[in-house]
């Protein structure tokens, strides 16, 4: 094999993203854009997270421009059924170490009231390149007792989230190009529009965007 075969391949590897926290199935570049969750298989050992409140999204992301949808299923085994949005889409510019450091659920998100040993599935998604998603899981349990450490999740300095907004935000992140327009549209631009704001500010700008779509 030619050396920039070999180059090319790494590229379209380390364009991909990983989620690093909670703790996915893990990564395989072949197969990251076949839905729901990269043709992996569920994990035995679930990560425990408390009943409600929020939890941290620790992302390594390899494109210099990203968007991103986070969604939850519910139950032992979800299928293709990530109904719940727990953050709408939005944009990120840069590449590196991204974290939503409060990613809220609580009764009213999900949609039902969550008992103790509750199982749910967290799906990560990210437009394609050019077309489709990427997908990323994790596996997870409510769990009364359950805490959780944010201290580990952090950004790199370098990146940038945006905000997108109407249909940007509404679409997920597999239907969208990277700066939130439909994907296979002529326009390249924003739909609606968008508002990048650093990531030192990113808790304030994450309470302030759950904020507005709940009340959508």
């Amino acid at each position: 094999m030619q050396i920039h075969t070999l180059l090319a391949m790494a590229s379209v590897a380390t364009a991909h993203f990983h989620l690093v926290s909670p703790p996915s199935r893990g990564f395989n570049a072949d197969t990251m854009a076949t839905f729901p969750c990269g043709s992996l298989s569920q994990m035995t050992d679930r990560t425990k997270i408390p009943l409600s409140g929020s939890i941290p999204i620790d992302l390594k992301l390899g494109h210099t421009q990203t968007a991103l949808t986070v969604l939850l299923g519910l139950g032992n085994d979800p299928g293709t059924n990530y109904n719940i949005t727990l953050h709408p889409t939005f944009g990120v510019q840069g590449a590196g170490e991204f974290c939503l450091a409060d990613v809220e659920y609580n009764a009213k998100i999900l949609g039902v009231d969550v008992v103790n040993g509750m199982n749910a599935t967290l799906q990560v998604q990210s437009n394609g390149d050019p077309q489709g998603g990427l997908y990323a899981c994790a596996d997870v349990q409510f769990f009364s007792n359950a805490t959780i450490d944010k201290s580990s999740c952090s950004n790199d300095t370098k990146l940038q989230a945006v905000q997108f907004t109407g249909d940007s935000a509404k679409r997920t992140a597999n239907v969208s190009t990277a700066s939130g327009s439909a994907q296979g549209s002529s326009s390249s631009s924003k739909e609606n529009g968008g508002r990048a704001l650093e990531l030192a500010s990113w808790g304030v700008f994450g309470a302030a965007l759950m904020g507005a779509f709940a009340l959508m």
